[in-house]
């Protein structure tokens, strides 16, 4: 079975809200969930139709002390077949089985051209000459025999930028107010859509509420 690599087509019909209990937030386990539920979303994109992919947003998205915060909250937009497929998945299955998620309903997606929103972007520029992704370029390099090559300088992490871990891929997220188009909402395999093409979802954004309040 090939799977799928690159961008694909979300068709924006549904959305599922997957939101931890009270108790999994209070005992610091909200991180799980969100590491789940993720790979969940990755696992359907490459596995499911590229006609229909998954959209991930996170609302809850804010600036804490020192870095980026996802939140608790995933919202994910797609179609009512891909959103019923995820829920199948043995990941998302545990966290109900063990009681961890709050209701999950799949509801009628409101999407209207020009409504307020946000489009979550990977952004691969931050992904680069980071701590991190020296180690993981050295270690690359170690594996293969080869030589790592010119010495690069390492440089601070942005602020305005979310890492969110893969297994062993770190996904670098920005999130960016808009207004959703009229154009096919497109998305990577991680659910999240490219710099060059921002999707916006029809998600309001905790980081942008006050702007669409004042607007």
């Amino acid at each position: 079975m090939s799977l799928n690599e690159g961008r694909g087509r979300c068709p924006g019909t549904a959305r599922l809200v997957i939101r931890p209990v009270q108790a999994v937030i209070e005992l610091g386990a909200g991180p799980d969930v969100l590491s789940r539920t993720l790979n969940a979303v990755h696992h359907a994109n490459r596995r499911g139709p590229a006609e229909d992919f998954i959209a991930v947003a996170l609302p809850q998205m804010r600036m804490g002390r020192n870095c980026m915060l996802p939140g608790h909250e995933i919202e994910l937009i797609g179609s009512k077949i891909s959103l019923m497929t995820l829920l199948g998945l043995e990941g998302i299955v545990l966290l109900k089985r063990r009681g961890m998620l709050a209701d999950t309903e799949i509801e009628e997606a409101d999407v209207e051209p020009g409504m307020p929103g946000a489009a979550y972007v990977r952004d691969r520029a931050g992904e680069k000459r980071t701590p991190g992704w020296i180690r993981r370029s050295q270690a690359r390099a170690a594996r293969r025999g080869k030589p790592v090559g010119k010495p690069v300088k390492a440089r601070g992490n942005d602020l305005s930028i979310l890492a969110l871990h893969y297994d062993r891929a770190v996904v670098h997220v920005r999130a960016q107010a808009g207004k959703v188009g009229d154009a096919p909402i497109m998305v990577g395999t991680y659910g999240f859509s490219q710099a060059s093409e921002p999707a916006v979802l029809p998600v309001i954004a905790d980081l942008f509420q006050e702007a669409f309040d004042a607007a």
